[in-house]
């Protein structure tokens, strides 16, 4: 390799390593399937008064509240992609309520009482577990 290939070389080298990972952020930050149009958060807060419903399977264990939804997941999913839907009266999605990620309790903010939960895989297109309260 000559002096003016190895110059080339390193250059091309060092301009990848700003143009990759520069791409690769930009392109998740433009995903739009795990965006809510609610107030979501996996924090723990409010006031836990008492559980309006309750429902629980083997995966998962959701409660209802006045202004949030608990949901404990039980177990991590093998999925990385779960994303937690709103249930309408004929057992299909209606709206995202948030993203599960890791076993552990998710507290999400709710404006009206959901039918039940829906737990789907919005990039295998496959529904993991459904909940009706």
């Amino acid at each position: 390799m000559t002096s003016g290939l190895r110059k080339a070389h390193q250059y091309i080298w060092l301009l990848l390593l700003i143009i990759v990972p520069l791409i690769m952020v930009l392109s998740v930050k433009d995903l739009e399937i795990f965006s809510s149009e609610s107030d979501t958060t996996s924090q723990s807060n409010g006031s836990k008064k008492g559980s309006l419903k309750t429902s629980e399977n083997e995966l998962i264990k959701a409660s209802v509240f006045e202004s949030h939804l608990e949901i404990i997941l039980k177990a991590t999913l093998k999925t990385s992609s779960s994303v937690v839907y709103e249930m309408d009266t004929k057992g299909n999605k209606a709206t995202i309520i948030g993203q599960l990620t890791a076993a552990g309790i998710y507290n999400f903010n709710i404006n009206n009482l959901p039918k039940g939960i829906i737990i789907y895989d919005d990039l295998k297109q496959v529904e993991i577990t459904k909940l009706k309260f």
